[in-house]
Formats: C-alpha cells, sequence, structure tokens
C-alpha cells in the first residue's frame, strides 16, 4: 500500500516534470530514430539514477539511525525528511522563496546546450545519457522524494522508493514527447500546483508518523527496532 502512494506521488509529481524537465523528452522526440525506443531508453537512465540516488539515501538514514539511539534516530529522520518534503511542497506552490527553480532552469538549460549533439546523436547510448545526466538535475521533486526515502534507513527500501517514484514519472513524461499539448504554459502551471500540493501531504504524512502521531506502514521501520532489540541484546550480560 505504501508504495502505491508513492506510485501515485510519481504520477502527480511528473506533472512537476512536465514543466521543468520536458525540453529534454520534447527534444530527444525531434531528433531520428525510432521515437519510442529513445524515450525508453531515456527513461532507463533517469530511472537508474534515481535508485542510485536512492539508495545514496538510505545508506545515509541507515548510517544516522546506527550512530545514535535507535528509536529517536529513526523518529527523527523522519521528522527531518516530512519537514522537508513540506518545505519543498511550499516552494513549488510559490509560497515560500523559489530556492531552487532558478538554479534548475540555468543547470538544465546549461547541460542542454552541452549535451546538444548528445540529444542529435543516432546512437542508442544518447538518450540513456542524456535521463541518467537529467536525473542529477537539481529538482525539489527528487530532493522531497529523496528526503522520504532516507527516512527508510534501509538501502534496500529507498531504492525501491525512488524506483517506483521514478516509475510514476514515466507516463505523463513519455506522453510529453507524443502530445505537445501537455507543454502548453498554463496546464504546466496547473499540474505543478497539484504536485507540489500532493508533496505537502505526503511530508505531513510522513511527519506525523515520525511524531508517532500516525501509525507506521507495515514493514515499515521494523527493521530499525528489531537492530535495537539485537544491538541491546549483545550489551547485556549473559548471567545478569
Amino acid at each position: 500500500m505504501v508504495y502505491l502512494w508513492i506510485f501515485a506521488g510519481g504520477i502527480a509529481g511528473s506533472l512537476h516534470c512536465v514543466g521543468m524537465c520536458g525540453g529534454f523528452p520534447l527534444a530527444l522526440a525531434a531528433g531520428g530514430g525510432s521515437r519510442l525506443t529513445r524515450q525508453l531508453l531515456y527513461h532507463l537512465g533517469r530511472l537508474n539514477t534515481l535508485v542510485f540516488i536512492g539508495a545514496l539515501s538510505g545508506a545515509g538514514g541507515a548510517a544516522l539511525v546506527a550512530a545514535a539511539p535507535v528509536r529517536w534516530a529513526g523518529q527523527g529522520l523522519a521528522v527531518v525528511s516530512g519537514l522537508a518534503m513540506i518545505v519543498v511542497g511550499l516552494e513549488m506552490l510559490g509560497i515560500l522563496a523559489q530556492l531552487t527553480t532558478r538554479g534548475a532552469a540555468l543547470a538544465q538549460a546549461t547541460v542542454g546546450r552541452a549535451l546538444a549533439g548528445v540529444i542529435r546523436s543516432p546512437s542508442l547510448a544518447a538518450p540513456i545519457a542524456l535521463g541518467v545526466f537529467n536525473a542529477f538535475l537539481p529538482c525539489q521533486l527528487i530532493y522531497a522524494f529523496a528526503a522520504r526515502a532516507a527516512s527508510t534507513a534501509s538501502m534496500l527500501e529507498s531504492a525501491l522508493t525512488m524506483l517506483v517514484f521514478g516509475l510514476g514519472t514515466v507516463p505523463a513524461m513519455l506522453g510529453l514527447a507524443f502530445t505537445r499539448g501537455l507543454a502548453r504554459p498554463a496546464l504546466r502551471a496547473r499540474l505543478s500546483f497539484a504536485a507540489g500540493a500532493l508533496v505537502i501531504v505526503f511530508g505531513a504524512l510522513t511527519l506525523l508518523r515520525g511524531l508517532d502521531l500516525l501509525p507506521h506502514p507495515a514493514g515499515h521501520g521494523a527493521h530499525v527496532h528489531v537492530a535495537g532489540v539485537r544491538s541491546a541484546a549483545h550489551v547485556i550480560p549473559r548471567d545478569s
């Protein structure tokens, strides 16, 4: 059920992706070769990078949990992750100052110019490379879901979180390459607003779970408590 919600978050988040990164699939669509093949390879590159970011976030979360009292660390990580998602969502809605949008636009323009030859290349490796670089660009949604992934304190769960999120962004981005109507500024603005609102909801849920005001999803965080029990077992003298 948790991953179903994350997939839904990716679908809603893709509305924001259309506005921020839509130029890349559109540029690929204008190139030569099989349009569908190039688009799928582009998304394959993106998903691989998102999984890498997820694994890295999970490793960082696990390291924080291991270095501090287990329960407090797990809860604290969820609280920080939830707050980070709320801040990102408020930024996407324009309520907070745009901390990353200008940087993202500049980075995309710079990468677009640098990779112009790659985009036009008929090689099948070109769209994969573009997808890999695209996912590394500054993006509020990636920051938000990476924070959510880090709260799992597990490399596997975190990587799966980012994979499911990434899969949710594929349909709209893929559709953009074949349906130019999605690129209209007015529509993109409304879709980005919806994505920001959903990110805030995800952040609030993560925050409330960190504060123990909502039940944790089945299995989520269980490894943290089990690890704590095992750690405690090692320090308790056998003759006590």
